[in-house]
């Protein structure tokens, strides 16, 4: 999602499986240095390139992971909620995704792969239109609603909104 202030920015690239847009592992790859630097963390995409300045670990602990998955390694040392706490604008797209009959909304990013912005998010949020954002995806789960077991409502209670925060707390990954 991008766009509107504090968004998640969809960077192009081919769709991934389950017809998600995703961010290739190639893709990331491509950006390995200090001038231009992206890592992958729990499956999200980050441009940390402004932030290594400002890491309190040093430049170095980050760009050894320029270009490459740094989830293990990330996680045994930063607490579940500092990329969003400390640098919530360097996510810029998710690896892979797709699946669960959950459609994504707006297959391709908007012109200038800035994404789908969370005004636009807010307005579908009804019974007959509903999206949510669940970890950087925007989902239409519109067809879902009446097969979703824990009830309609539960969904719909986030309709237009972000709902990772409840999500991951109620869903296994």
């Amino acid at each position: 999602i991008g766009g509107g202030g504090g968004g998640v920015a969809v960077a192009g690239g081919a769709p991934a499986a389950g017809g998600a847009p995703g961010i290739p592992m190639t893709e990331v790859a491509k950006h390995n240095s200090k001038t231009d630097c992206w890592v992958v963390v729990d499956g999200q995409v980050l441009d940390v390139t402004s932030f290594l300045s400002e890491h309190p670990g040093g430049e170095l602990a980050i760009l050894t992971f320029a270009g490459k998955d740094a989830t293990e390694e990330f996680n045994m040392i930063h607490p579940p909620d500092v990329i969003g706490k400390y640098a919530p604008d360097s996510v810029i797209g998710m690896i892979g995704g797709g699946g669960g009959g959950v459609a994504v909304a707006g297959g391709a990013p908007a012109a200038g792969g800035g994404g789908i912005s969370m005004a636009e998010v807010a307005k579908h949020n009804s019974k007959s239109d509903c999206w949510v954002v669940v970890d950087g995806q925007v989902l239409d789960v519109t067809s879902f609603l009446s097969e979703h077991p824990g009830g309609e409502l539960a969904i719909l209670t986030f309709a237009g909104k972000d709902a990772t925060e409840e999500f991951n707390m109620i869903h296994p990954p």
